[in-house]
């Protein structure tokens, strides 16, 4: 059997900083924050809908803001032209990533109630 990305990244070299952005993550998504673990990637979700993917490059965590060419970047750290999908490198979680990634959590969010709300009106 295959080991997942978690099972990876979490045993790593960067294991300490992948297990902090995670569980930060998780923390700023609220009690409603559920995981998967796939081959790949770990991805957070709540009931609202994808927030991101986590997992360990060659010296940085990489996240990938499902939502993120929809969100507002005030910080300028988004990176990448994919469809939907923007990239943030974090190379330690001090206050500033802190405040980073709860900014951009707290966007996805407002911006998964909008697109629900939006989806609920055209059932």
């Amino acid at each position: 059997m295959k080991r997942t990305s978690f099972e990876k990244d979490s045993t790593g070299e960067y294991a300490e900083l992948f297990l902090q952005v995670r569980d930060y993550i998780k923390i700023c998504i609220g009690n409603d924050a559920k995981e998967k673990q796939s081959e790949n990637i770990t991805t957070l979700y709540s009931k609202e809908g994808g927030f991101c993917y986590i997992r360990v490059k060659e010296n940085y965590i990489h996240l990938g803001w499902f939502r993120g060419r929809h969100i507002k970047d005030k910080y300028d750290l988004l990176f990448g032209n994919g469809k939907t999908i923007r990239g943030q490198k974090v190379y330690k979680l001090d206050r500033q990533a802190r405040d980073v990634i709860n900014y951009y959590v707290n966007e996805t969010l407002m911006f998964l109630f909008e697109h629900n709300a939006l989806m609920e009106l055209r059932r």
